[in-house]
């Protein structure tokens, strides 16, 4: 057994030294404040950045880094062996599988690799945000998934790539990375049209996606037009976050390990994207980094996902840099961190990082070897306690050592013990205390009883939106940090639950997840996401009334969310209730504007009570935000036609056409608005349009009469 390594104590940390199990601190001091980087002189480098960024993938799921932990006596399966085999490897530990990643491990080849390349939060969002940033997410705000935006005024990778005159863009794979929460800061092209996919009826966690094809496709329409200029590109793959459902073949090939296809089928167009990269001579001068967002737990300390835990199950990922400059075959076993990847690349490009960088570049480490500062790595999650009502975690992690700060903390030595099952907190309190402390320096000071202010929309948008009427509109809202709630690991058999209970929706079993949700009630009973899935199961076997005794008994107990009340009021919406329906879900939508569709089904609601003025507000309350919202368009060409003005109601009918090709309503109505005008035409073309595409399922009934109209018309015609 290997034993911790020795190094250089920091100058100004007062620590013992010890033998064996002695804790080693690292290199040098812990850059916890904002560093004000020096102005270069130097122009900007004719050359170009590719960022790639993986959704939820484990280091040790890439063959490149599974290699390494390789169980003895292990040999690969060949290309024809049964797909038990094929679809993964024996790691250390017997537990976790892994792909066949044969571009990033071409990529790995002819470039370096990051052994323990650590993320700062487990969290798609918040991980952007320090990637793009260089920061903490003290530092850069965006603390957490939904209620947090990144403002302006924090520079990124790409506002300060755009502001030297590189060409700038990003293609995303899924909604989650919505230009509204700030990370299109900088880009030039920003793309996150998911189509007319929403969130509406998913499960908590589940956004609109689009396959690592199309993304890949996107990228490269755009790299044809602009890679003769210097360029700096983002693309980022959704494809192993869960629901994990690969395409063909892989769903065959790694049937018993479908996170596992995921990560092989994104390699496999990620890769399309580099071999045009070298077909076209650019790859010679563009820098390619590689990183993951964060990982997956796949079970390990009783978590099935990502968000809760600082584990290194979730926030050790791979990193992979190539290009110009970078020996090629290199492994790096020295910590680094995924705020040390923007100043790496803005190095490589001779640009000055943001005053707020927190990162250090890795380029000395790369180059020469040379240690740099990035031995100490704080991790956050507020997901816990901002979901669940359970306590946040922070954590500081080294080389060797991992302190996480919670109402029962923990201490990992991860030399000797790399899976985190020995928590040595009462054996080295004075140690642990001495990590403690490089947390609070790096949260900040005071932050122990932190008091945030969160906001789903930007200071603008809710400005805009309070010029509607909507008064409190997106208000902050505060979360208390430090104050005394459950430990999260005192909650696994919840988190068991949930995941269970997950499995049972999906699998369509609705009265066992009905029965296992109020089992795990009872374990929590102020759980919010407990309640949500609860009444999901009520809805999906169509019992709204019980969905609503669910929702109603989460609001006295004070755990009212905008989830809440807008699923409440849908509901209500389903029983009729419109009385009850409009206000619970308008007060969703002042606790969270962004929500639009929930701002969708209120302004159908104020429809159907002939409050038009109210229903325009809130369809335009949607275009506010996104302008390409098809359902808005056709909301308010409705309420064009409730004020008998024919030539809005036609264009704003054209309009939800155009942005959303593959809605079906707009041409229904058009088709009706022709018909009353006499105009029996173009009343045909879109009810035959309609026809054609309307979801039986959905429009069944009314097929019929659109099968008479247009049988009319063209008797008539």
């Amino acid at each position: 057994m290997r034993r911790p390594r020795k190094t250089l104590l920091a100058p100004q940390a007062k620590l013992r030294r010890r033998v064996g199990w002695g804790l080693c601190l690292g290199l040098l001091f812990f850059p916890a404040c904002r560093r004000r980087a020096k102005p270069q002189s130097t122009s900007p480098r004719e050359a170009n950045a590719l960022l790639i960024t993986l959704d939820t993938t484990r280091a040790d799921h890439l063959s490149c880094y599974a290699a390494q932990a390789v169980a003895p006596g292990f040999s690969p399966a060949s290309e024809h062996a049964a797909p038990s085999l094929r679809s993964g490897r024996a790691l250390k530990g017997g537990a976790t599988r892994g792909a066949e990643t044969p571009h990033s491990d071409a990529l790995a080849a002819r470039g370096t690799r990051f052994a323990h390349a650590t993320v700062q939060v487990p969290l798609t969002l918040p991980s952007h945000a320090c990637i793009m940033t260089g920061a903490y997410p003290p530092v850069h705000g965006l603390r957490d998934m939904g209620g947090f935006v990144l403002a302006k005024t924090h520079p990124t990778m790409a506002s300060i790539a755009q502001s030297a005159g590189f060409a700038t863009a990003a293609f995303v794979g899924s909604r989650v990375l919505s230009r509204r929460f700030g990370l299109s800061n900088g880009f030039a092209t920003y793309d996150d049209d998911m189509g007319a996919d929403t969130e509406e009826g998913k499960l908590p966690g589940v956004f609109p996606e689009r396959r690592a094809a199309v993304v890949t496709d996107r990228a490269l329409e755009w790299l044809k037009e602009n890679s003769q200029k210097r360029f700096f590109l983002w693309v980022h793959y959704y494809d192993p976050h869960a629901p994990y459902d690969p395409p063909g073949p892989y769903k065959r090939i790694y049937a018993k390990d479908l996170y596992s296809g995921e990560i092989a089928y994104m390699d496999e167009q990620a890769g399309r994207l580099l071999d045009w990269l070298d077909q076209q001579g650019l790859a010679s001068h563009t820098l390619i980094v590689v990183i993951g967002d964060h990982g997956e737990s796949l079970g390990e300390h009783g978590e099935m996902t990502h968000g809760i835990f600082l584990y290194d199950s979730t926030t050790h990922v791979p990193l992979i840099i190539a290009g110009p400059g970078v020996p090629a075959g290199k492994v790096i076993g020295d910590q680094v961190r995924s705020i040390d990847i923007a100043p790496t690349v803005l190095a490589f490009l001779n640009l000055a990082p943001g005053s707020e960088v927190q990162g250090v570049s890795l380029w000395p480490l790369i180059e020469q070897g040379r240690k740099v500062r990035s031995n100490y790595a704080y991790l956050e999650t507020l997901y816990p306690r901002t979901y669940m009502g359970w306590s946040e975690l922070r954590a500081m992690r080294t080389d060797t050592w991992k302190l996480i700060i919670a109402p029962h903390p923990e201490l990992y030595n991860l030399d000797r013990d790399p899976r985190e099952t020995t928590n040595l907190i009462g054996r080295y309190p004075a140690d642990a205390d001495e990590l403690q402390k490089k947390v609070w320096e790096a949260a900040g000071a005071g932050t122990k009883q932190e008091t945030l202010t969160a906001s789903p929309v930007d200071a603008q948008t809710r400005q805009e939106l309070e010029s509607l009427g909507y008064v409190s509109a997106g208000a902050p809202r505060e979360i208390k940090l430090g104050s005394d709630a459950p430990d999260p690991k005192d909650r696994v058999e919840v988190l068991k639950t949930l995941w269970q209970v997950e499995r049972l929706l999906n699998a369509k079993a609705y009265p066992a997840a009905v029965q296992s949700m109020q089992q795990g009630l009872k374990l929590d009973p102020a759980n919010p996401m407990a309640h949500l899935y609860l009444a999901m199961a009520f809805e999906r076997m169509g019992q709204y009334a019980r969905a609503v005794e669910v929702y109603e008994h989460a609001l006295r107990m004070n755990l009212a969310t905008d989830q809440i009340y807008s699923r409440l009021g849908k509901d209500y919406l389903r029983l009729h209730r419109l009385d009850k329906a409009a206000p619970a879900m308008a007060r969703a939508s002042e606790i969270n504007p962004a929500d639009l569709d929930n701002l969708r089904n209120l302004g159908t609601a104020y429809l159907e009570l002939h409050r038009i003025d109210d229903a325009e507000r809130a369809f335009k309350a949607i275009t506010l935000e996104n302008d390409r919202y098809a359902a808005a368009y056709n909301g308010l060409g409705l309420v064009a036609i409730q004020r008998d003005d024919s030539g809005a109601a036609r264009r704003n009918f054209e309009r939800a056409i155009e942005v959303g090709p593959e809605e079906v309503e707009p041409l229904l109505n058009l088709g009706v608005l022709y018909q009353k005008a006499g105009q029996k035409e173009q009343a045909l073309h879109y009810l035959t349009l309609f026809l054609e595409k309307a979801p039986h399922e959905q429009y069944g009934k009314m097929l019929p009469d659109v099968r008479a109209a247009i049988q009319e018309l063209r008797g008539g015609a």
